[in-house]
């Protein structure tokens, strides 16, 4: 197995790790073109999404000895050690030094670029200048690290390692599931769509986690069920819930009603304007509030301003729904309202959608402005709420059994939602 096989999904970062790579063992052809490899480069992003793992496929693919730099040290024994790996790696050229969490390096914040441990570094970048020496690094956060540090020269080659998305989070997610016993009927696209934007450690543990939920419960098989209950205690922090554990919602409680349409109304206006859009309806959420949770998927299908509407009159779904079936006002919906305007401004202030006369810069912000501003967007938020309203009118048998099935099961995936979704007859509002 070549030593990128290892790395799922990251096409395009792959590509490039193997391009560098090649310059590190075949360094004489690149010569030959009067070309030098590259002095350095650094691989950044947030924690768990894959860095490392990056890292070591170059430094085995490359063939070349490696020595590693990590902050395991008190400050002063580790700026000796830094010159000492240094001074190795020069003495068994061509070599890669590895600089692993180098934001680590010295305190953690961008009030200490001149950190001994960054001056030292930088230093013996530049003392191995044209010695074969390639340094390799890894970081968390690029604002911590001296801009001198990464100018080109010395670091000057920078990737950013994103979470997965897409197809590599599509990828990443048969991976990690194609060693576990899961169900038939659980898609790989669905779990890679509730998953979007995490990263490739929360991808893995999750997907263990729903393997325990299933060895707790001495199941056969590992279900979706199981997944959704790993996803809301790992990552959202909410109950674990599994199976019909909910009420009927003819028999439940005014307030357990009130939440189960709310959510309803969230995911029913989500998916009649953008299908396949809903991952997850849960009537939990992980603050002290009272309410629930849905989460969303964009596939970029959409133009971003009908998604963007779509999501104004979806925050909109939980108050419009409560004033609908129980002739109130939704007082636990300030949050969406807040969303809402703020969604609102943005459309009507940045984007311009009401008319430039609205746009609002540093030379053009007056209190005659702000006042029309208010009073736009307060008018297009009113009619967001109408167009709710007239979409779960239209959409009651689909808003009835979402509700239904919310208020016994208590948490909805994806899959239950486009299953109940096929039952109804959905008519299509424009926006």
């Amino acid at each position: 197995m070549n030593a990128f096989d290892r790395i799922i999904g990251y096409s395009a970062i792959k590509q490039e790790l193997m391009q560098i790579s090649d310059t590190l063992k075949h360094r004489s052809a690149y010569e030959k073109l009067g070309v030098t490899a590259p002095s350095g480069l650094l691989l950044y992003g947030e924690p768990g999404v894959g860095k490392s793992l990056m890292a070591s496929a170059v430094i085995e693919d490359s063939g070349l000895p490696s020595f590693v730099l990590r902050k395991d040290l008190p400050n002063g024994d580790f700026v000796k050690e830094i010159k000492v790996v240094f001074e190795k790696a020069v003495e068994n050229a061509p070599a890669i030094v590895y600089l692993d969490d180098m934001d680590k390096f010295a305190n953690g914040d961008e009030q200490h670029h001149d950190a001994e441990e960054y001056v030292t570094v930088q230093s013996c970048i530049d003392g191995v200048k044209d010695r074969a020496v390639f340094v390799l690094a890894t970081a968390n956060r690029l604002r911590c690290l001296p801009g001198s540090l990464l100018r080109t020269g010395r670091i000057g080659r920078k990737i950013k390692v994103n979470p997965p998305r897409g197809r590599d989070a599509e990828e990443i997610v048969a991976h990690y599931i194609k060693s576990k016993k899961f169900a038939g009927d659980v898609d790989v696209k669905t779990i890679a769509h509730i998953m979007d934007g995490r990263s490739c450690a929360d991808l893995e543990t999750v997907i263990n986690e729903a393997g325990l939920y299933a060895g707790y419960e001495k199941a056969d098989q590992i279900t979706m069920d199981h997944f959704m209950a790993a996803y809301l205690r790992t990552v959202m922090n909410l109950p674990a819930i599994c199976g019909e554990l909910g009420a009927d919602l003819s028999v439940a409680d005014k307030n357990y009603r009130q939440v189960v349409y709310h959510e309803a109304g969230h995911a029913v206006i989500s998916e009649v304007l953008c299908p396949n859009s809903v991952t997850l309806v849960s009537i939990y959420n992980n603050g002290s509030d009272f309410g629930g949770t849905t989460g969303y998927f964009n596939d970029k299908s959409t133009t971003y301003l009908y998604w963007e509407k779509s999501r104004i009159i979806g925050a909109l779904g939980g108050i419009a729904v409560i004033e609908q079936k129980f002739g109130s006002f939704d007082v636990g919906g300030s949050r969406d309202l807040d969303r809402a305007f703020r969604d609102a401004k943005d459309l009507v202030v940045n984007d311009c959608v009401c008319g430039f006369h609205l746009h609002a810069d540093e030379y053009n912000d007056s209190e005659r402005l702000q006042s029309e501003q208010e009073q736009v967007v307060s008018s297009e938020v009113e009619r967001y709420y109408r167009k709710a309203k007239e979409i779960l009118s239209l959409n009651a048998e689909f808003l009835e059994r979402l509700a239904a099935a919310l208020a016994k099961k208590t948490l909805l995936s994806a899959v239950d939602v486009q299953k109940i979704r096929e039952q109804c007859k959905i008519v299509s509002v424009a926006i």
